[in-house]
């Protein structure tokens, strides 16, 4: 039970930070087409962030968010790169670093704290799937 809130917790933090760095880059000047596949990539994260909080509920776990330092780092970080240089490619690799970061850290959590509540499970494979599908969304734009 303790395995699962970690777990639902690692899962809420990875995408609080997809959200902060998506957040950041779209306050750039940016094509509508790709201000919409990152629109829909937030709304992704949002999602599986709300299932995550339901199952934390469910097993009597206590949300936890990202440090508000990490929140001001990422944004500090991104507003630089984009004021370095700001088009669309550059803003698509950005993302698909962010995406292959969480990624690892997720497959990180999902081999140390082992079998899971196949619903835990289950939402860590999506997040997985939702960071890969993100890094190919991505592809087009590099």
């Amino acid at each position: 039970m303790q395995q699962d809130c970690e777990m639902l917790n690692r899962i809420r933090k990875s995408t609080q930070m997809g959200q902060v760095g998506i957040h950041a880059v779209m306050k750039g000047d940016l094509n509508t087409e790709f201000h919409k596949v990152l629109k829909q990539q937030l709304d992704e994260y949002d999602e599986i962030n709300k299932q995550a909080d339901v199952l934390l509920k469910i097993h009597g776990g206590t949300p936890e968010n990202i440090h508000p330092l990490a929140k001001w780092g990422n944004r500090m970080a991104s507003a630089m790169k984009q004021k370095a240089d700001g088009s669309t490619s550059k803003i698509a690799e950005m993302m698909v670093e962010g995406n292959t970061k969480g990624m690892i850290k997720s497959m990180q959590a999902i081999r140390s704290l082992g079998v899971l509540d196949p619903k835990v499970s289950a939402l860590s494979n999506r997040l997985l799937q939702t960071e890969q599908a993100n890094i190919d969304q991505m592809k087009q734009y590099l």
